[in-house]
Parts: structure tokens; C-alpha cells; sequence
């Protein structure tokens, strides 16, 4: 067996605080270590910037100002940036380093047989990471790089997103966008319910029933969504992914979250408690889950400065080894931390969450035993963290969608949220019609708020499937199917190449969706008729006008009347088979590309007409979308 290099940079020390141990991984950022805070006796995680990108000072700029951004972010799902420098030849930035196994050593790094989780768990495991990714998202960060070797399972199933990049590849010009991220949950997502760990590839989505056949069609849904090769049609960020796997999850039947098929047990997941496998809120976190890490950190050493502070503000120790504790009432949980350790007294300390009246959201508003009371040597202290008043105001959320509602009542501080469909001949599917408590009522916060929405279907992504496959899709929903056939150059014959309306969209129960389906290619002879038919309608050269219609001598269109100098819309056809694409033509519409996607209003010309696309789509030219009832005729350019 080889002897690995020892790495030239383990052992040292940045700043004369942050001492470089064991490598951890390298990237595009740079390199991370495992490091030690001298200043705050606590271990780190230190990305350090490759050496051959220093003198590059675009991307030393870049590294630094992502550095300066993330540190901004505070979020118990995230790993905190807490830091960054320059030290002589060395560009670093200083994160907290999570203890715990990756998803990806959970799973066994796609090794051997593979590992997966219940439905209803693997849900739960990406709602904390969405929940994580949302708050990221909020600021304007994506991550970029989120794989199940970037997601941190730690004490209690506490799920936490780590790795962010510090530096991306130029050649992504501004970076990746939210999109990204939610394609890279989605394939988690598949690998934590099938155990495979499979990317999806750049022509159809990933879905999960091709390894599990008996997974519900909402699951794959879920998936299929989030991996679409074309982003445009995937969530927009992670709070609207969120909201569509917690609706999943909520409707998800109990024989799929009881089911164990052939799914090995993992002790991380089988053994948490019910409440907290099943009872989690929409931020993962439940009232009886577990707390962040930073309230179950062993008690910090700090400097001795304040050690020393500490002593001389005349704290009477006990002659025998004890000491009266100290009031730490208002203070942030560091600071009490640091007078606790300042006892010497080996004292545990744990944490709680407590409303309060009077304490700000963050502070400590209790501690057990009370302040005064004699500790000895190994005591337990508990320290209740104020998450603010009990009761709050209902905000109004009734008329926007459940998506906004849940935003509005997390920002107001109420996170047990439970969501009823119901009926409404009035409303579109998908809107609040009330809530419970209503709006300006007075809600217990430990309480949960009944938010009530008219009901519908989430439409699922169908483009790849069969028509079979789609059909019976959309009959498990409830929905209805309407086909339409036509030839198509590059959808196999038999598959969906269009549907309406778009994936995410809510219909009604027995909502009718239509399929586009192919015939596949036209055969050559039906093209051959095609072409001498358009050719013999064409106008001949006798047709073209004089000088008294504004037209050139020789018959050729002016800029006056628009039209290229050919007289035909602008230099005849191009490469995608289009009139009016080059040339000087006055056709300001861009000729239609079968690689370009076209959203609902987006227009086309096409051998001479200009067409509109009634909604999303994409290799389908207007002459067969006609047929389909994609494109709409807005005349001749």
C-alpha cells in the first residue's frame, strides 16, 4: 500500500490563530482542512485558497467576497463561515466544522450494496435541507455544489448543508443559479429513497419507480420536477420546492411511510424518536426534536482575559469547591458559557428553548437552578434560551397562495403549520380561504395554525414517458387525459414531447391534462408532398410588383415595405427551416430554433408567419404545433 504525501500544509498556523491539521477535501475553492481556533479553543473547518490561483486577483477577489457574503448567513441548518484572511501567502476563510457522518457515509459512498431510506424519511431529511437552502436563497447564495457529501447528519438526526463554494469555475460566467441547487436536491432526493446514486443526464429527468416500481406517482413527481435537464421547468428555489415536498409528505399514505420492502435499517434514522421522525414541522425542527448545535456545544474555554475579568468582579467561591451561580439573565448563550466556565467547575451545561415576555429572542430567559443557587464540581445547568413571546398576532395570508402563507406565518414565528384542502367553486386551486386562528386573533405560537386551501392537483412532469406511462400518471392523481398525435423529427415515436398545462401547475380533481404525443419522424415522402405543395403556392416571379408598390426595380423589397432583398421575408430559409432568420429582413421576430425553449407569449417566425407560443415548449416547430394547439398564427411578418 502507498504511503500518502504528507500534505506541506498540515501543522500551519494562519494569522498565528488558526492551526492547519488533517485535509478534508479539495475542490475549485481551494483546499479544506481540519483546524484549531487557538483564540476560541475550538475545532474549525479552514478553506484554503490554491496557490496557483494567487496571483489570479479576479479570483482571489471572488474567493474573499463569497468569503464576505456567507458570513452574513446565519442559520442552524447551515455551517456558519465565521472568518477570513490574508496571511503572507495564503488566502483562507473559516468555517464551523460538523461533527457527524455525511449522507454520503450514512449511504455508503455508493459502494457495495447500497443503503435507503422510507419515503417518509427521505422527505423528511430534504425538508431540513431545503429549509436550510431556503435561508440561503433569501440572501441571494446558492450553493452550487450540494451533494450528499456536503449534508451533515449529526447528534439526534440533526440535518445541516455544509461546503459552499468559495470560487467558481469562470467558465459559469455569474455563478449558478437557485435552480441548481434544486436540481441537486431532487437527486438526493432520488438517491435517499432508491439507495442509487445516479445523477440524472441532460436529456430526461430522474425518476425513482424505474429502481422502485411501487413508489407512488407523487414521488416521482417530486423528483422528475426538481432534475428536469431544462431548468426553466424546475421549481424556481428551494421555498417552492419546499412547499411541494411538504405537501407530498403531508398526503404521503401511511402503508408508504410504514412500508420497509427491502430497505435496510439505518440506526441514525430507525432509532430517532416518533415524534421527531413523524412530527416535524416545516423547518424540520419540531418542538420535541432536536436543538441546533450550537446549544449542545461542550462548554467553551474563552480567553483567559475575560477569565480573569470574571474573577476580579468578586464571584464568591464556595471553600469546599462550589461557587454560587452567577445571573446570566439577557445574556447571549456564549457569554453565558464563558462566566459558567469561568467557575472551573466542570459544570454541564444544556440548553432549551422558553418563551418569554421580557427576554429578546436569542437571550437566555431562565436558568435552572436559579441565579444565587450553590453549585459543586460536574453539576448540570440549564440555560433557557428565549424564543420570544408565546402569543402573536394571526397575519392576513387569506387570497395568496399556501406558499406565501407559510412564509408569512414563519416570519411571525408560528412553525407547526398544518394545511386542509377543501372545496371551493370560487377560488383557484391552490389559494387560502381562511385560517385557524383567523386573521388578528391572538395564536399560541405551540400551537398549530390551520391554514385552509382550496383544493387541486399538483401537475407532475410527463415529457419523456410513454403515453401509457403518462396516462396512468396522471389516473393515480385523479386528472384527467386528453392526447393529441403528431409527427415530431426528435421525440421517439410513442413518448410525450408536450404537455399543457406546465409541471407545478394545481388543477382541480378530474383537471384535464393534454398530451402531445409523437408519431415520430414524417416519412420522407410526405415531406417530398409537402414541399411541392408550399412550392406551388408560393407567388411566381410574374406576381412581384413594380416601382408603384414601393418595391426595387428588379422586383426586390426596399426597406420600405421590409422585406429582404430577395423580395421573401428576409433571405429565404435558415438552418432551422424558418423564412424571415437573416439577412436584413424586417421581421423583427427571431426565426423559430428547435433548441430554444419557448415560455407562454414568447414568439417565433416560421417560413413567413410569426407565431405564439400558448405555453411552454420546446423542439416543436409551428406547423406541427398547430396541430397540437401550442402555437397561435399572429399573421405574416
Amino acid at each position: 500500500m502507498e504511503t500518502p504525501t504528507p500534505d506541506p500544509l498540515s501543522g500551519h498556523t494562519l494569522h498565528g490563530r488558526y492551526v492547519l491539521g488533517s485535509r478534508v477535501r479539495s475542490g475549485a475553492s481551494g483546499t479544506v482542512y481540519a483546524a484549531h481556533d487557538l483564540r476560541e479553543e475550538r475545532t474549525v473547518a479552514v478553506t484554503v485558497l490554491h496557490p496557483w490561483l494567487l496571483g489570479d486577483h479576479g479570483a482571489v477577489h471572488a474567493f474573499v467576497g463569497r468569503a464576505q457574503t456567507l458570513e452574513t448567513v446565519s442559520h442552524p441548518g447551515l455551517a456558519q463561515v465565521l472568518d477570513h484572511g490574508h496571511d503572507d501567502a495564503h488566502v483562507y476563510a473559516v468555517a464551523e466544522y460538523l461533527p457527524g457522518e455525511t449522507l454520503a457515509e450514512v449511504l455508503g459512498d455508493g459502494g457495495g450494496e447500497g443503503l435507503r431510506y422510507p419515503p417518509h424519511m427521505a422527505l423528511s431529511i430534504v425538508v431540513d435541507v431545503l429549509t436550510a437552502l431556503d435561508a440561503a436563497h433569501r440572501s441571494g447564495i446558492v450553493h452550487g455544489d450540494l451533494d450528499a457529501g456536503k449534508v451533515v447528519m449529526g447528534d439526534g438526526g440533526l440535518v445541516r448543508v455544509t461546503g459552499f463554494p468559495l470560487l467558481f469555475d469562470a467558465a459559469e460566467d455569474a455563478g449558478p443559479e437557485t435552480r441548481t441547487d434544486v436540481r441537486a436536491v431532487g437527486v438526493l432526493l432520488h438517491t435517499l429513497m432508491t439507495g442509487d446514486p445516479s445523477e440524472a443526464d441532460e436529456t430526461r429527468p430522474l425518476r425513482p419507480s424505474a429502481v422502485l416500481p411501487d413508489l407512488p406517482p407523487d414521488l416521482d413527481m417530486l423528483v422528475a420536477n426538481a432534475t428536469d435537464p431544462n431548468p426553466r421547468y424546475r421549481p424556481r428555489d428551494a421555498g417552492q420546492y419546499l412547499t411541494l415536498v411538504e405537501q407530498v409528505k403531508r398526503s404521503l399514505p401511511r402503508s408508504d411511510v410504514d412500508r420497509d420492502g427491502d430497505t435496510r435499517p439505518i440506526p441514525v434514522v430507525t432509532d430517532l424518536p416518533a415524534e421527531d421522525a413523524e412530527g416535524r414541522d416545516g423547518t424540520g425542527k419540531g418542538r420535541g426534536g432536536p436543538v441546533p448545535g450550537w446549544r449542545r456545544t461542550p462548554v467553551l474555554v474563552v480567553a483567559g482575559a475575560l477569565v480573569l475579568a470574571l474573577f476580579a468582579a468578586g464571584w464568591a467561591l464556595a471553600p469546599e469547591g462550589g461557587a454560587a451561580l452567577p445571573d446570566v439573565m439577557g445574556s447571549d448563550p456564549e457569554t453565558a458559557e464563558a462566566r459558567l466556565a469561568a467557575l472551573d467547575l466542570e459544570l454541564v451545561v444544556a440548553f432549551d428553548e422558553t418563551y418569554s415576555d421580557t427576554e429578546v429572542v436569542g437571550a437566555v430567559a431562565d436558568t435552572t437552578p436559579d441565579a444565587g443557587s450553590d453549585v459543586e464540581r460536574g453539576d448540570e445547568v440549564l440555560l433557557s434560551v428565549s424564543a420570544g413571546p408565546r402569543f402573536a398576532e394571526i397575519p392576513d395570508v387569506v387570497g395568496g397562495t399556501e406558499n406565501e402563507a407559510r412564509e408569512a406565518l414563519r416570519e411571525t414565528g408560528f412553525i407547526h403549520i398544518e394545511v386542509v384542502q377543501e372545496h371551493s367553486p370560487e377560488e383557484a386551486p391552490g389559494t387560502v380561504l381562511s385560517t385557524v386562528p383567523a386573521t388578528g386573533d391572538e395564536g399560541d405560537r405551540d400551537e398549530p395554525v390551520t391554514v385552509h386551501v382550496s383544493e387541486g392537483v399538483i401537475v407532475p412532469t410527463l415529457l419523456g414517458m410513454g403515453q401509457e406511462e403518462a396516462g396512468s400518471a396522471l389516473a393515480g392523481l385523479g386528472l384527467e387525459v386528453e392526447v393529441t398525435e403528431a409527427h415530431h423529427d426528435t421525440v421517439p415515436e410513442g413518448e410525450v414531447g408536450g404537455q399543457t398545462p406546465e409541471p407545478g401547475t394545481i388543477l382541480p380533481e378530474e383537471g384535464v391534462v393534454t398530451l402531445a404525443v409523437s408519431l415520430g419522424p414524417e416519412d420522407e415522402e410526405d415531406e417530398d408532398e409537402a414541399e411541392e405543395s408550399e412550392e406551388a403556392s408560393s407567388p411566381s416571379e410574374d406576381d412581384r410588383g413594380d416601382d408603384d408598390d414601393g418595391r426595387g426595380d428588379d422586383g426586390r423589397g426596399d426597406d420600405d415595405d421590409g422585406r429582404g432583398d430577395d423580395g421573401w421575408g428576409g433571405g429565404g430559409r435558415g438552418d432551422g427551416g424558418g423564412w424571415g432568420d437573416s439577412g436584413g429582413g424586417s421581421c423583427e421576430t427571431a426565426a423559430w430554433d428547435g433548441d430554444t425553449v419557448y415560455d407562454t407569449g414568447d414568439q417565433a417566425a416560421y417560413r413567413g408567419r410569426v407565431y405564439e407560443a400558448r405555453w411552454w415548449i420546446q423542439g416543436v416547430p409551428p406547423s406541427m404545433g398547430e396541430d397540437w394547439g401550442v402555437w397561435v398564427d399572429r399573421g405574416s411578418c
